[in-house]
């Protein structure tokens, strides 16, 4: 999740062959149009800066919208879904081992049924041969 920050940058060029900065003849333009230019060439560096940090505070509060949407997600919805999924498998757990200690119970009681009608056979086998 990086942003990538754009990096403007003004540069001025000569022009003219004499290394003037205005492409244009001094005699048919006014001294104002040469002192336009001049705070031109002056503010466009300040307003290159100025509209890469705009659009930089642009990008971040996207990606700042972007991270709460997600963190928003993940708190009122992915994280309640699990523990009630956890909450689920934890009871159904519970619910097997309880199964599993009453079938043991069962088993148990079977077997030692089986038990003492055997010693009891046994007995009425020893009964009878005496």
């Amino acid at each position: 999740m990086s942003v990538e920050i754009p990096q403007m940058e003004f540069k001025t060029e000569k022009l003219t062959e004499d290394g003037s900065l205005y492409p244009y003849g001094y005699a048919q333009t006014t001294a104002d149009l040469d002192e336009a230019i001049d705070k031109l060439s002056y503010v466009m560096d300040k307003l290159l800066r100025l509209a890469q940090l705009e659009k930089s505070t642009q990008l971040m509060a996207d990606e700042i919208e972007k991270t709460r949407r997600r963190v928003n997600a993940l708190e009122y919805k992915t994280i309640p879904d699990l523990k009630d999924t956890i909450k689920y498998i934890v009871g159904k757990l519970d619910e097997n081992e309880r199964a599993n200690i009453t079938r043991l119970m069962k088993v148990k009681d079977i077997i030692s049924k089986e038990e003492s009608k055997e010693t009891k056979r046994e007995v009425d086998v020893e009964t009878l041969t005496v």
